[in-house]
């Protein structure tokens, strides 16, 4: 057996820490502050979510125990026919609080239903549930129909700019300005909006602002 034969496996060979990770996405320093500050963001804003919904609850808390002293000092007072109404009538507000939570559940999961049936995010879920299934159903009508609107109207907007004058550089005068992909005003979500109204601008653009690292590409 030569020395190479008794080299561990392993070793002598070179090692490639991103071999088999596909290729590597970079950002430049201001991308990756925007990325960090919609993250940091986001978390502030489920720390604040939490932090409320906790002080809620012990709000809850206190009353609750409050209404139940005050209910057994009152029920200490009366007569055993008065105090088995009192309880019955307990048992069945329980009981109509159960099916009122019961069926907002199944309007829940109706709703969401709905929602992907027509391609929308389950987030929109509070926005858009009704009481009842037809007044879901409108709701959605009309959230279709403003998000429709919303995208003729920003579609009316680029195709304006499309026919703004050549300025003396050679770009469009207002259609060019504030160039999402420039340095300068580097924003991905107008990067996003425009790639998907008007994929061709968002060519232009991204060949006048020559950018670096990731960006939003038209398809």
């Amino acid at each position: 057996m030569t020395d190479e034969d008794k080299q561990p496996q392993g070793q002598g060979q070179p090692t490639n820490p991103d071999q088999g990770n596909g290729d590597k996405v970079t950002f430049t320093d201001e991308q990756q502050s925007v990325i960090d500050n919609l993250i940091n963001n986001k978390i502030a804003k489920l720390n604040e979510k939490h932090a409320a919904d906790l002080k809620n609850r012990q709000a809850e808390w206190e009353q609750e125990k409050v209404q139940a002293v005050k209910t057994a000092e009152e029920r200490a007072k009366m007569s055993a026919d008065e105090r088995a109404k009192a309880e019955a009538a307990d048992r069945e507000k329980s009981l109509d609080q159960q099916r009122a939570q019961l069926n907002r559940k199944m309007q829940e999961l109706t709703t969401k239903s709905m929602l992907m049936d027509r391609g929308i995010s389950a987030d929109m879920l509070p926005l858009v549930m009704g009481a009842t299934d037809d007044e879901t159903t409108q709701n959605l009508d009309l959230l279709e129909k403003y998000v429709s609107q919303q995208v003729q109207k920003a579609k009316d907007e680029l195709m304006a700019g499309h026919q703004n004058p050549v300025n003396g550089s050679g770009n469009r005068g207002n259609s060019f300005a504030d160039n999402p992909w420039a340095k300068e005003s580097f924003n991905l979500s107008k990067q996003n909006a425009i790639a998907m109204t008007d994929p061709e601008m968002a060519r232009q653009m991204i060949a006048a602002a020559k950018p670096t690292g990731y960006y939003v590409q038209p398809s």
